[in-house]
């Protein structure tokens, strides 16, 4: 639930035991490579990011991702041992010992968006606010959810 005020452009905006969420970044460029989803649905919500991370002159795949169904938390990391088995053609198939999250860009519907690149704005792109996107998620080999939804958002820049 999100609680609290947002103040843009001299104009107040209220949010009381509200659905929503919430995105920040503290650094100056975007992943060379990535894919980013986000999806409300009936019964509880998800995010998951999979992107190439550099660290000390060594590249590496990360995951973050949580699902919320009806008021469970399932978390996904590469923190917590959470693979990429798949990544192809907007296509994500996630592993994390006996959980198993599927997503799926099933209809771009994208804008152009400006994004920084050591800190200046010269990079250009794709993100789909409203997409058509298929989820499933699995845990010990049981279906937990397997949807499509016209309400996704959905970035996906890997070549």
């Amino acid at each position: 639930m999100v609680n609290g005020t947002i103040h843009v452009n001299d104009q107040v905006f209220c949010f009381e035991n509200a659905r929503g969420y919430w995105e920040g970044d503290a650094g100056c460029s975007f992943p060379k490579e990535y894919a980013w989803t986000q999806c409300f649905f009936p019964g509880g919500s998800l995010m998951l990011s999979v992107a190439d991370i550099p660290v000390l002159g060594f590249r590496f795949t990360g995951v973050i991702g949580v699902i919320l169904w009806y008021g469970k938390e399932y978390r996904l990391a590469t923190y917590l041992g959470a693979k990429v088995v798949k990544n192809q053609n907007g296509y994500l198939r996630i592993v994390q010992g006996d959980m198993e999250l599927e997503v799926q860009l099933l209809e771009k519907n994208q804008c152009f968006l400006k994004a920084p690149v050591k800190g200046d704005m010269k990079r250009t792109i794709r993100e789909g606010a409203a997409c058509k996107a298929m989820y499933r998620f699995c845990k010990k080999g049981n279906p937990i959810f397997y949807f499509e939804t016209d309400k996704a958002s959905f970035e996906y820049e890997y070549d």
